[in-house]
């Protein structure tokens, strides 16, 4: 392990508060979704949509057009994606990230029902702490999403007036529906008493009130939903072990603590649809390490759920679930034929196929299902599996960029890891890129087994007029190949050797080859897994690069990525020249992407925070998370970004003004919010357009409870904060322009 001076670490400290408190806003980079992508000669239909993983869905009216449209939440790295419904058939949904970045933090899980019987699906995910449930109420109105959160968590009666958490975490997803017919949201989930079996939570808000609204009067009823409990222990396919069960009392009397807990499936997800149209609840079940989707048949009532038989091969009738594994499920409609159908994702494993989804040829009420494909959506993406490392490199010498793509890794049929890069040509122009998939193992890089992320950096290091090229990796060296085709020719890589000039930053080494110092040499920076950018000062010539074994400053700039509450940041940076001047965008797993400035004959110094062009919308992850590169993509002669999500997609953001109704990636505050950090109260102050608007202001605390709701009127507003607890809280202030959310940091 490599360890840093102390002296840097204590400024890193510093420009880690500066990083999150202090952002000043002057660049704008927009996110282009119109080029257009083709793979086998088919152009894609969201190929800018970032990629899927491990998929949760659910149906929602996102554009109040009277139309459910998609919501997807992928838990590799807790990313929302909306799609808005376009037309008949399947797939016809267009990429509408505008919906997304409306929604509030979530985390874990996120999943969409109307608890309170208005017609508008409500939200809910992971509490704050882990723990239980945190809801939204969807409050929209046509034009505008609004989600207001309406408790910290999710409570039920244990017993005797006990009231504690309903059960759930970021790995263990409740499933909400009603489950016994009264008209209001149930709850089941997963708990720890009994041996694989569910707990349900009955809401009795029918009951008490005649209305289906509330959330706050549930009851523990069993913690055997359906008397069934799942076998336990090394095998391919989840099946029930036992039926006509009773939590606890019922279960084989020669059994000994020890055998009841190999026996005990804590990680099963169930999701309950009336299969059989006979108005009970049946139920599908997913388990981890398992490949196939149960159903399980209720032979009871609504209200006394009692399972009788199983089928482990389901759907039976077609081609059966085959995942790898842990599947959740979804019945919505997808190809808005009036029929909901089943979508079958995965928690586990999985990250460019396994989204099954299976045509309902019969009707909601009595579902006959027909097998379509196993990559829904995802077949439509650029998606190279996990963590993809994009840069652009004019791969056929043709003048134009291309896109090389790293990944961490991409899971084949077989369960199959495959390590490698994916090329996309461009085969447009200058001014109007358009990209064609080539292939995904570019120089047969798989052949290697080099463990990913992987990230390419390209330079001319022997002298003969073409780019060669280091992969970063994760065990923190570079892997050098050399590019033998000479120059004005389509490239040929030969794999030269590993542990290039010796350079070992670690773990998760993220190359760039720029420039830095202004001596006409390509210098080296390099990411890392402890969040800090290592400069490498190019010392030979341009024909014979040199460079040392040991980085000329192992944390430049100051800059560390590290998230609080983690040690690791696995920092990404891309430097580049704008307006003449050096800056560094740095991207790390909290899903942030930093601007940094102040870099030009100040390369021994701190350099400064200018902007954070993505705050966490393109996904959160304690991992290898986001990357950043860039170059010029339309010809303009300014400097383009490109992102890498986790989810295996990528997305090109363009430097200027953008077209009219483009949402701009960086901040365009119409308001100026000060002191921040904040003592007893804060100035909320209009600016341009916004002067003498009427707006309404709300603050929050980090759990998304609201505090202080008011209309501001005048230019200039003092908002008293004395008599809340020091913490973070978030400023939601909208009017007639839309919406801005400020951190604010009170510190007394």
């Amino acid at each position: 392990m490599k360890f840093k001076s102390p002296h840097y670490l204590i400024v890193s400290t510093v420009f880690l508060l500066i990083l999150v408190f202090s952002i000043t806003a002057r660049t704008q980079w927009y996110f282009e979704n119109n080029f257009t992508v083709f793979n086998s000669g088919v152009q894609l239909k969201h190929p800018w949509a970032g990629g899927i993983n491990f998929p949760v869905f659910s149906s929602v009216d996102l554009d109040g057009d009277g139309m459910e449209d998609l919501f997807v939440f992928d838990r590799s790295n807790d990313r929302a994606m909306t799609f808005i419904r376009t037309g008949p058939g399947p797939n016809s949904f267009r990429y509408a990230p505008e919906y997304a970045a409306q929604l509030p933090e979530l985390r874990g899980w996120a999943l969409l029902y109307d608890y309170n019987c208005d017609g508008k699906a409500d939200l809910f995910t992971t509490s704050v702490n882990n723990n239980g449930i945190l809801q939204f109420r969807n409050d929209s109105q046509p034009g505008s999403l609004l989600f207001t959160a309406v408790d910290s968590v999710m409570k039920a009666d244990y017993g005797g007036g006990n009231f504690s958490s309903i059960f759930a975490s970021a790995f263990l997803m409740p499933h909400l529906n009603d489950v016994d017919g009264d008209g209001d949201m149930d709850v089941l989930g997963q708990q720890f008493f009994c041996v694989g079996t569910f707990a349900y939570y009955k809401n009795m808000s029918m009951e008490n009130y005649g209305v289906c609204d509330s959330l706050s009067k549930y009851v523990l009823e069993t913690y055997s939903w359906g008397k069934f409990s799942l076998r336990s222990g090394a095998f391919q396919h989840v099946a029930v072990g036992q039926f006509h069960i009773n939590c606890l009392s019922n279960m084989e009397a020669e059994m000994n603590s020890y055998q009841i807990a190999q026996r005990d499936d804590t990680f099963a997800g169930i999701f309950t649809i009336d299969i059989d149209g006979d108005g009970d609840k049946d139920a599908l079940i997913g388990d981890s390490q398992a490949i196939n989707s149960l159903l399980v048949i209720n032979g009871g009532t609504p209200q006394l759920a009692d399972m009788v038989s199983q089928d482990t091969l389901f759907p039976s009738n077609t081609t059966p679930v085959n995942v790898r594994s842990f599947v959740t499920h979804a019945y919505q409609d997808v190809d808005f034929d009036g029929v909901k159908d089943l979508l079958v994702g995965h928690n586990e494993n999985e990250n460019k196929r396994g989204v099954l989804y299976y045509r309902n040829a019969g009707s909601t009420q009595l579902p006959v299902f027909s097998f379509q494909t196993d990559d829904f959506l995802v077949s439509e993406m650029i998606d190279v599996g996990e963590g993809a490392a994009p840069v652009f490199f004019d791969e056929n010498s043709d003048g134009l960029p291309d896109i090389l793509i790293g990944n961490v890794f991409a899971t084949l049929p077989g369960g199959v890891m495959r390590k490698s890069l994916t090329l996309l040509r461009n085969i447009g122009s200058h001014s109007s890129p358009s990209f064609e998939i080539i292939t995904e193992d570019y120089a047969g890089v798989s052949s290697l087994n080099i463990s990913g992320p992987l990230f390419p950096a390209f330079a001319d290091l022997d002298g003969d007029g073409d780019q060669d090229m280091l992969l970063g990796a994760e065990d923190g060296t570079l892997y050098h190949f050399t590019n033998t085709a000479g120059p004005s020719a389509p490239c040929n890589f030969v794999f030269t050797g590993s542990n290039y000039s010796s350079i070992d930053v670690g773990s998760s080494s993220a190359p760039q080859f720029f420039d830095l110092n202004q001596d006409g040499l390509p210098d080296l920076l390099i990411g890392e897994k402890n969040g800090f950018i290592n400069y490498f000062e190019n010392t030979g010539t341009l024909s014979s690069p040199v460079f040392s074994s040991q980085p000329t400053i192992d944390t430049l700039g100051g800059i560390v990525t590290q998230t609080p509450g983690f040690v690791d940041g696995f920092s990404v940076p891309f430097a580049f020249r704008d307006s003449a001047q050096t800056r560094i965008a740095v991207a790390n797993m909290a899903g942030d992407v930093v601007l940094f400035g102040n870099i030009d004959g100040n390369i021994n110094g701190f350099f400064t925070v200018e902007d954070t062009l993505i705050k966490r919308s393109l996904g959160v992850r304690t991992r290898q998370n986001i990357s950043v590169s860039g170059g010029d993509i339309n010809g303009d002669l300014k400097t383009d970004l490109l992102f890498g999500l986790y989810g295996g997609g990528i997305q090109i953001h363009i430097k200027g003004s953008p077209p009219t109704g483009i949402k701009e990636l960086g901040r365009n505050k119409k308001f100026v919010v000060y002191p921040n950090p904040v003592a007893e109260y804060v100035m909320v102050k209009s600016l341009g357009q916004a002067e003498n608007d009427k707006h309404s202001m709300r603050l929050s605390d980090m759990k998304g409870i609201l505090l202080i709701e008011k209309m501001i009127s005048a230019s200039e507003e003092k908002i008293e904060l004395g008599g809340l607890m020091p913490g973070v809280y978030m400023l939601e202030i909208n009017n007639k322009y839309g919406r801005e959310v400020h951190r604010l940091i009170k510190y007394n």
